[in-house]
């Protein structure tokens, strides 16, 4: 899923100066000052463009949620993810069925809404996933595109 979706950004910001990388790129949160690997991390900020440590401007930060660390994410990792000024989005992104959850800022900067996102059958009903952050509306089929789930 986090491959999916760094392919899907990257052709949407091909030539545009953004930078869109995976799991091995360092991300500073500031002002904690606490160093994560994210599954995806978009930046558009020119403060990031040549970073070669660490980024510490991204617009969007994806995490594919696994029961090991789930509660990681949704814990300290949001906590210090959403103190980022430059952060507009924070997307979850569910492992066992077709779900994403959002946490966006608002208009006002220190405001944040949850979004849910998801379906029972992707065949049948394919919600859009709308990242206003980076404005690019996707399909949640092409974010799961090849994933097979577990049948019960």
């Amino acid at each position: 899923m986090a491959l999916n979706l760094i392919v899907l950004i990257r052709s949407h910001f091909r030539g545009k100066g953004c930078r869109i990388l995976g799991g091995d790129v360092k991300l500073m949160t500031i002002p904690s000052n606490v160093y994560y690997f994210p599954d995806v991390v978009v930046s558009c900020d020119s403060r990031d463009r040549y970073a070669r440590e660490f980024l510490q401007y991204p617009c969007l930060i994806a995490e594919v949620l696994s029961p090991a660390i789930e509660s990681r994410d949704r814990g300290i990792k949001l906590r210090n993810y959403l103190k980022i000024d430059s952060l507009q989005e924070y997307m979850l992104i569910n492992s066992d069925s077709p779900s994403i959850e959002f946490y966006r800022r608002s208009d006002r900067a220190e405001v944040w809404e949850y979004i849910t996102i998801n379906s029972s059958n992707l065949t049948v009903r394919d919600p859009e996933v709308q990242m206003t952050s980076i404005d690019l509306n996707l399909p949640l089929s092409l974010i799961y595109e090849n994933i097979d789930f577990e049948k019960s």
